[in-house]
């Protein structure tokens, strides 16, 4: 017995369903000092806010957050590996972090220095509405 009526069960009706997502809304973000603006921003805006958050917010630490929400950064804190390997995890990790979000297609991490226990990179995205936003990201990893 199925939670859902029979017609539908179908794939074609289902298929059709799933691929629909709603304009995305989140709170304006002012991206130099870190505060909330106070107004609705839609759209690629919107996963700007997003994409900018999630890369702040620790995935596994707060309960009210997904346990897709965040990055796995603070895993490498303190493990003393070596340069090239921390810019590579860090680099994968910010690309699995992004990716969960279903407005974001590609995920492109490059110029991926860490020196000095500071990781910075430029990170490129391409969303579904087919625009593309590069971020210069900073984050230590002491």
């Amino acid at each position: 017995m199925s939670l859902l009526p029979a017609y539908l069960e179908d794939e074609e009706i289902l298929g059709g369903l799933q691929e629909i997502l709603a304009t995305p809304k989140e709170f304006g973000m002012n991206f130099a000092t870190g505060q909330m603006t106070g107004e609705i921003v839609e759209g690629i805006e919107a996963v700007k806010v997003w994409c900018y958050l999630a890369l702040k917010v620790a995935r596994y630490r707060f309960f009210i957050c997904s346990w897709d929400y965040g990055n796995e950064i603070e895993s490498l804190y303190g493990k003393g590996f070596s340069a090239e390997h921390i810019e590579s995890e860090v680099a994968r990790m910010i690309e699995e972090c992004l990716l969960e979000n279903d407005y974001i297609e590609r995920v492109e991490v490059s110029d991926a220095t860490y020196k000095s226990g500071c990781f910075i990179a430029t990170i490129t995205i391409e969303t579904i509405y087919g625009e593309t936003g590069s971020h210069i990201y900073e984050v230590e990893v002491a």
